[in-house]
């Protein structure tokens, strides 16, 4: 074990945003200031180190979360730069759920979007502690306060501002003042922004610098009696006595404290850096993680400590068409060696790691050794998935698995010859099991190949990638939208099953109750009948035939949803009973319910906003009116409108390439797939007739 390495001194963080926000941008300056490159790259030239995919480069986007580490004011940093739009929305998931900081970057001209709001509300799930950075605060449309006040209103943040921008009379973006130490902080340019001094805060920004002082120190006087009797006495709070304060009220998630500047233009991006450092939580600040025997029963916790024992979560598997799958890995305690042997705790079987990295975008160190507080790359000798956890064989634990959502659009895939069909579906597998928001399914009604994903651009991804870097050429159909079937009142069934299978009888005898649930709530099961009356496994068996009658039901072969389903009665015959039989009493049973019910179509609904200029907005609107578009508010920001809408995904195919034809280009949408609603009558019998069904929706 290296003895330099002090876990007191490492941040796990990941850079997040909404897309366009700036986030490639500034890592960039964050690997070149602490001396990780040597030339910046820009997203605008397709040279960013970050986007090292050539799609990436290509669409100037970040598509996949990649990982690298630098060293900053003798603090080893972890960061994973994550992806902004929304069809990528899980590498943020994953990588949330590993990490133990975050910096939210907003944009000061857009302000907080709709994705920033995804993003801060995935951050809070996993109780991650965040600092804030305004970017973009060179533009002359840009309004820092404004974002801060949005970062108030719309994220319920206690934001505590550490730096102001100090502009000329022109408005022009001269540096940054830092208001604990009240300092004007300018950046040289001819360095790219490596050198920078602290001057006097000049006189044109003195007024508005101190009040956001005041501001500050009132703020954090409220939180600390020290402090507020430092305030009182002297009227400042010293910058030593500030530090510990905020860093408590980061890490514990009262305050977010925020930095502001210009990644494109070199500045502010070293003081956010000694924020990381002063700010942000190493392993030794966060809970322990919690686990489970591999049994299920109880708890288990490993610390941030390298002579606990072993535990890690892969949270990212990144396939390579020729060589070993690379496993993006967080070490959570213990110490991991090249060539040792751990158990895969999700799967039961033991694992041989092979080689161990250091990541660096898509280039790799290789380790000997790393340890608790870590995040990884390695390789390993059997297979290992996304969400797997890798333990010490004598103390297993089982970690909770990172959820994904499911996705919402189906496109099918064909090869160009049958000679070439294996050799596809190999190739769909392998970018499945890298990205857990990709299925691949047969259509039960024509054969065909199905992807699914959570949007237009993802499957187009990881489409070209089929082509371009697994060499497999395909047909691609249009994209469909993922419907579902429900119910829309409670039902009882009794179902019986008898049948001779194999020359055996079988019998089953059940009474189920099935009721409508929540939207979201997906299917549950409840068996309210006691063990003697019917034994627990043939009990369990229509549950598990009721989930497989789920999957495809007789509505448009659509998966069913948001269904509670009570087993209230049961009979059984001594030897003609079986497991199998009561798995088919249970599908036979749903499929009934669903008859009876008349059974509604649900379809995906997106919400988001779409920007665009004040001159555009009356064929904006016009055209979401066509698209059942429900606008929820319109609000005015300088020269362009902001729409808030919610409208079926179904109708947002193609429109990002519309939008722009309207408004010659100048417009953008950001929209996110949130819910689930009924499908009209008359859409929802065109749907049932294109899949050759007959109409049942009531």
């Amino acid at each position: 074990m290296d003895p330099s390495y002090d876990l007191r001194r490492v941040r796990n963080i990941g850079i997040i945003a909404h897309i366009d926000a700036g986030k490639t941008t500034l890592t960039e300056r964050i690997l070149y200031y602490a001396g990780r490159i040597h030339r910046m790259g820009e997203v605008h030239e397709g040279t960013a180190t970050m986007d090292w995919m050539e799609q990436e480069r290509e669409r100037g986007i970040t598509i996949t979360a990649a990982a690298t580490t630098v060293r900053w004011a003798d603090h080893q940093i972890n960061i994973v730069d994550t992806p902004g739009h929304v069809d990528f929305t899980a590498e943020v998931e994953r990588s949330l759920r590993v990490l133990d900081g975050a910096v939210v970057l907003f944009s000061g001209v857009e302000g907080v979007e709709s994705q920033s709001e995804t993003v801060w509300h995935q951050a809070d799930r996993y109780r991650v502690p965040r600092i804030a950075f305004v970017n973009k605060l060179d533009r002359p449309e840009a309004d820092f306060r404004r974002t801060v006040e949005m970062m108030v209103e719309r994220l319920g943040a206690v934001p505590l501002v550490l730096t102001v921008p100090w502009r000329d009379r022109e408005d022009r973006l001269l540096g940054m003042i830092d208001l604990l130490t009240f300092r004007a902080i300018r950046w040289d340019q001819g360095s790219k922004g490596a050198r920078y001094e602290y001057l006097p805060v000049p006189d044109e920004a003195a007024a508005e610098a101190e009040s956001a002082r005041e501001e500050l120190f009132e703020r954090l006087a409220e939180f600390s009696d020290e402090l507020a009797t430092f305030y009182l006495d002297r009227g400042e709070i010293p910058e030593e006595k500030a530090i510990p304060v905020i860093r408590e009220l980061t890490i514990s998630l009262q305050a977010v404290p925020v930095y502001g500047g210009s990644a494109l233009k070199n500045v502010g991006v070293q003081p956010l850096l000694d924020g990381v450092v002063r700010f942000l939580p190493s392993p030794l600040d966060v809970p322990p993680v919690r686990g489970h025997p591999l049994d299920g029963e109880g708890e288990l916790e490993r610390r941030a400590d390298p002579g606990e024992p072993f535990a890690a979560l892969v949270f990212k598997v990144m396939s390579d068409p020729y060589a070993d799958r690379l496993l993006y890995t967080r070490i959570y305690s213990g110490t991991l060696k090249e060539g040792e042997q751990v158990l895969n705790a999700s799967s039961r079987r033991p694992v041989r790691i092979t080689r161990l990295f250091r990541l660096h975008a898509n280039r790799r160190e290789r380790m000997r050794e790393a340890s608790a507080g870590d995040i990884v790359g390695l390789t390993a000798t059997e297979r290992v998935l996304t969400g797997d956890t890798l333990c010490d064989p004598d103390h297993p634990i089982l970690l909770e698995k990172i959820r994904f959502p499911e996705p919402v659009v189906f496109m099918a895939v064909e090869p160009r010859s049958s000679a070439e069909e294996e050799k596809l579906r190999q190739a769909l597998e392998r970018i499945a099991q890298e990205d857990p928001t990709f299925h691949v399914r047969e259509d039960p009604q024509t054969g065909q190949i199905l992807v699914g994903g959570v949007g237009e651009l993802q499957l187009e991804v990881q489409l070209r990638r089929l082509r371009e870097e697994y060499n497999v050429p395909h047909r691609a159909g249009k994209p469909q939208v993922a419907y579902k079937a429900t119910i829309t009142q409670p039902v009882e069934v009794e179902e019986e099953f008898t049948k001779t299978l194999a020359g055996k009888a079988q019998f089953a005898w059940i009474k189920v109750r099935f009721e409508p649930a929540p939207r979201g709530h997906g299917l549950s099961f409840e068996n309210r009948v006691p063990e003697e009356l019917l034994p627990r496994v043939f009990a369990e068996a229509v549950r598990k035939g009721i989930e497989e009658g789920a999957g495809s039901s007789p509505i448009g072969g659509f998966p069913v949803t948001d269904v509670r389903a009570i087993l209230l009665e049961g009979r059984y015959h001594p030897t003609d009973s079986t497991e199998v039989a009561f798995e088919a009493c249970g599908t036979q049973a749903l499929w009934r319910a669903l008859e009876e019910d008349k059974a509604v179509i649900l379809e995906p609904y997106v919400e988001g906003d779409i920007m665009t200029p004040r001159e555009y907005l009356g064929e904006v609107v016009a055209d979401l009116g066509r698209r059942r578009g429900d606008i929820r508010r319109i609000e005015s920001r300088g020269p362009v409108e902001i729409v808030h809408v919610t409208m079926p995904l179904a109708e947002t195919f193609g429109y990002a390439t519309q939008l722009r034809s309207l408004t010659q280009g100048r417009a953008s949408c950001s929209l996110r797939v949130t819910h689930y609603d009924v499908v009209p009558d008359k859409l929802a019998e065109e749907i049932l007739k294109g899949r050759g069904y007959g109409y049942a929706q009531g």
